[in-house]
């Protein structure tokens, strides 16, 4: 499987351009390290790569548009300060960190489940 670069990532979600390139390098290998050859299609875990560094990224505050806004917001769609008013995002009621608190996250969950083979413990 070929080596994805901070350039393919930035290429792909343009929301991390700003973001410094060994920042991105070790999200990527990170990812590389969940997403292998035991995937049945090499464009999907490309991708599945990808989308996890995105996921993981968001989580620690990198990057910028929607995504990144309601990270930093803690999961919150909706604050007020005044006679405190706050409201979580759908997303928001998963585990924190967790692969469906982001959008990128919850791609990579339904790329990981057409690739992965189930184990049947007999």
């Amino acid at each position: 499987m070929d080596e994805l670069t901070p350039a393919d990532l930035k290429t792909r979600f343009p929301g991390f351009a700003a973001v410094a390139d060994p920042v991105l390098q070790t999200a990527l290998d990170e990812a590389a390290l969940l997403v292998g050859a035991d995937w049945i299609s090499a464009p999907d875990a490309r991708l599945g790569r990808l989308l996890l560094a995105a996921h993981i990224l968001t989580l620690d505050g990198q990057g910028s548009g929607a995504e990144a806004a309601a990270a930093a917001s803690g999961g919150f769609r909706r604050m007020r300060s005044g006679v405190l008013e706050l409201e979580r995002s759908d997303a928001a009621d998963a585990v924190p960190g967790a692969l469906g608190s982001t959008g990128y996250g919850r791609r990579f969950l339904e790329l990981m489940q057409r690739n992965v083979p189930a184990v049947t413990v007999v």
